[in-house]
């Protein structure tokens, strides 16, 4: 009988799977980390180990069964479709078990083996397919080492089609959870939707429409329900997926939170922080009359605002429109949960009162130069993760600066304590002040359990205080005459500078080495009553040269000592390391310039896969390539590492653009994953039999566990150490020693 035979549609269908599944496992599980970006490496490492541990062990398994036919790359196939959104399902529950009550850190440990574990069958599974897909397509008289190179080209090409997909149609229209089962269902019909001798194949129409009614019918309960799992005491009012992350709006007697990736971003009603966090900065300015509020208009800010009848302008910036969106919406349907608010009678929309939305990215609104503001209020999370430590750094503070009229004041707060400060928390604080001193002359801060800090040019009285607030007739409930003299007291104001001064070795946080997220972490840790990061703790009280040498001098020993039977192993290892580790710097370097990490990774990630694929496509055309080519192969990856460390100064120093700059990012990716794809088919073509009995996924799979280490490392170690220049100076030692010491021992 005539059997289907493999078809180019169906690797790529299996590359767009892949990456489909990598970025919605990526985006579930880094809210058990409140969206902390230095994980990523380290759960793009878990997804790597599986897959190629599945292309390794799994490859041996089916080589002692003698099972390489077209029948058993289908039933795979299917299987790890099936996982695709089984494991989303999963993640979630999981989420649900570890981290109580919503929007905490749990434990570190526990969270990064639970998302590691969870990858495990859908990579694995992988894997295995990689290995019948490479024996299926011996073709052209190249053997095996054809066929491998040829399932890495198309696979590479299908993730560039799945990402553009992912990205400009499914996360537009659907739910993370109903993107997996329509991947799912797609890959399925590609495989199983063959007739045999040109008659139709019931049984696979039956099973293809057996699960287009799953998707329709009952996968938006299975999403309402897995999203419920999650937030158990809460009622669920509305999710969403935007590209900032998961958008959930829960409520709980009477109090409505919004949550994004993980993280409680505010609650209504919130009187208290929202007094506070407005009127201290506009009392402190003789008369304030264009106002900016960075996040935290939404939580009763803009309101509290427009009390000061000197105001008469306040632009009220929104990074996420999604969230902008359902959170007015929620307001005109929902009054149970928003108050009424005092409001003029001559003016009662927020438009007549001078309140303009805008949304938009607070850095990329200020460096367009184009405004200016008597007083610029941030409102931000804290900086636990690179998407907001980039409103905490001296580079921003920079920006802030510029924007201010004379005499203007820029002010921000973050959680405290009114009596006692642990050592995390005076160093949190710590790290604030040092930053804003770099660019503001005057920084002033005020004690609570809410730590206000204002800066400007000129000196800030805060004695003003309450004469300005009866001078000026607002209504407060909090910030009164009462608050005032207790709060920012001489004994509170001199305990604070005291704490503070004890915090020493704080380093400024910037854009290429954020400390505050390092910083933020541990007072997580701390605040849940355990030790989670004491690992890296313990490694930021040490001098970054000591880990890193003790790492150059493990690699040296280990390129040195390697027998010639693995130097090509080993050479693929160190390539996978370094590449990477490249492609991690840029995500990382890309999501503290931009902040759209969780929007961009897919598409940034697929330009990586479709560089290889070109890379590895160029690279068959030159059959002659050899030993000098893969030795300029490590020259280039220096100079593209190099050119990312230019690149990103440029960008601090000069206001491109943000398209513009985002092209220098996705040209980087595309680049590395080039020079990836060229590598690999010399290696596979001069030390891999062409009819021998060694295992086709062999180097596929030495590829991944390099990949997995420079993850790791890059993102818990090098990057938040030594920041983007000293991993950078890692990379260079490490194609320089790969070059030198591997390249040609085979």
């Amino acid at each position: 009988m005539h059997r289907q035979s493999l078809k180019p549609v169906h690797i790529l269908s299996l590359g767009a799977c892949a990456i489909c599944a990598q970025a919605i496992f990526i985006r579930e599980m880094m809210a058990l980390f409140t969206g902390t970006e230095f994980v990523i490496g380290a759960l793009l490492a878990g997804w790597l180990f599986w897959v190629g541990l599945g292309g390794l062990l799994g490859g041996r398994l089916l080589e002692s069964l003698g099972r390489r036919d077209i029948a058993l790359f289908t039933r795979l196939t299917v299987s790890a479709s099936i996982l695709l959104p089984a494991t989303t399902v999963t993640i979630r529950f999981t989420r649900g078990l570890i981290v109580s009550p919503p929007g905490v850190l749990p434990a570190f440990s526990i969270a990064l083996l639970s998302a590691l574990l969870v990858m495990g069958p859908f990579g694995f599974v992988y894997g295995m397919i990689y290995n019948i897909a490479s024996h299926l397509w011996k073709r052209d008289g190249t053997g095996l080492p054809g066929g491998v190179s040829r399932v890495y080209i198309w696979e590479a090409a299908g993730s560039l089609v799945g990402a553009l997909v992912f990205s400009f149609i499914l996360l537009t229209f659907f739910s993370q959870l109903e993107v997996a089962f329509i991947v799912a269902f797609f890959v399925c019909a590609v495989v199983t939707a063959n007739a045999t001798r040109g008659k139709i194949s019931y049984p696979r129409l039956v099973l293809i429409a057996f699960l287009g009614v799953v998707l329709i019918v009952f996968v938006p309960k299975v999403d309402r329900k897995s999203i419920e799992s999650i937030f158990r005491g809460y009622r669920v009012e509305r999710f969403l997926s935007s590209k900032y992350g998961e958008i959930v709006a829960v409520s709980k007697n009477e109090v409505l939170s919004f949550f994004s990736g993980g993280g409680r971003l505010f609650s209504v009603p919130e009187p208290e922080r929202a007094e506070e966090v407005i009127h201290v900065p506009l009392l402190l300015h003789p008369e304030p009359r264009r106002l900016l509020l960075i996040g935290g208009s939404l939580g009763g800010g803009w309101e509290e605002a427009v009390k000061h009848t000197t105001v008469n302008s306040v632009d009220c910036l929104e990074l996420d429109g999604e969230l902008l969106e359902l959170a007015l919406k929620m307001e005109r349907h929902h009054p149970p949960f928003l108050p009424e608010r005092e409001r003029p009678m001559d003016a009662t929309t927020p438009e007549e009162q001078g309140v303009t939305f805008i949304e938009g990215d607070g850095r990329f609104f200020l460096s367009t130069g184009q405004h200016r503001y008597d007083v610029i209020i941030l409102n931000a999370p804290p900086p636990v993760n690179l998407q907001w430590n980039r409103y905490y750094t001296k580079d921003f503070f920079e920006l802030a600066e510029r924007a201010l009229s004379p005499g203007g004041i820029f002010a921000l707060s973050h959680a405290s304590s009114e009596n006692y400060l642990s050592h995390h928390q005076a160093r949190v604080l710590r790290c604030i002040e040092t930053t804003m001193k770099e660019v503001f002359r005057e920084v002033v801060i005020l004690p609570g359990s809410t730590t206000h800090f204002l800066a400007g040019e000129r000196s800030i009285d805060v004695d003003s205080l309450l004469p300005r607030i009866e001078e000026r007739k607002i209504e407060t409930r909090y910030v009164s005459e009462n608050f005032i003299p207790f709060r920012f007291s001489e004994m509170r104001m001199e305990f604070l500078k005291s704490s503070l001064a004890r915090a020493r070795d704080v380093t400024v946080n910037t854009d290429t080495r954020p400390s505050m997220p390092l910083y933020e972490l541990l007072l997580e840790g701390e605040r849940g009553g355990s030790v989670k990061f004491g690992g890296m703790q313990r490694l930021m009280e040490i001098h970054p040269a000591i880990p890193f040498g003790a790492l150059a001098a493990i690699l040296l020993i280990l390129f040195s000592m390697v027998r010639k039977g693995w130097a090509a192993r080993m050479s693929v290892w160190a390539v996978g390391f370094g590449s990477f580790l490249l492609q991690l710097l840029i995500l990382l370097v890309y999501q503290s310039y931009s902040g759209l990490l969780y929007y961009a990774i897919v598409l940034m990630t697929a330009l990586f896969m479709g560089g290889a694929s070109l890379g590895a496509w160029s690279s068959l055309q030159r059959a002659q390539a050899g030993e000098r080519t893969l030795r300029w192969i490590h020259l280039c990856f220096i100079f593209l590492a190099l050119l990312l460390l230019a690149w990103f100064q440029v960008l601090r120093y000069f206001e491109l653009p943000h398209n513009l700059g985002a092209i220098g990012f996705l040209f980087f990716s595309t680049g590395g994953g080039f020079l990836t794809g060229f590598y690999y088919p010399i290696i596979v073509r001069t030390a891999l039999p062409v009819n021998g009995s060694v295992v086709p996924a062999t180097f596929y799979a030495w590829d991944l566990f390099g990949a997995c280490i420079g993850g790791f490392l890059g993102g818990v170690l090098l990057f938040p150490l030594a920041g983007l220049a000293g991993a950078v100076v890692f990379l260079i030692f490490l194609h320089v020693s790969a070059a030198t010491l591997l390249v040609g021992r085979w």
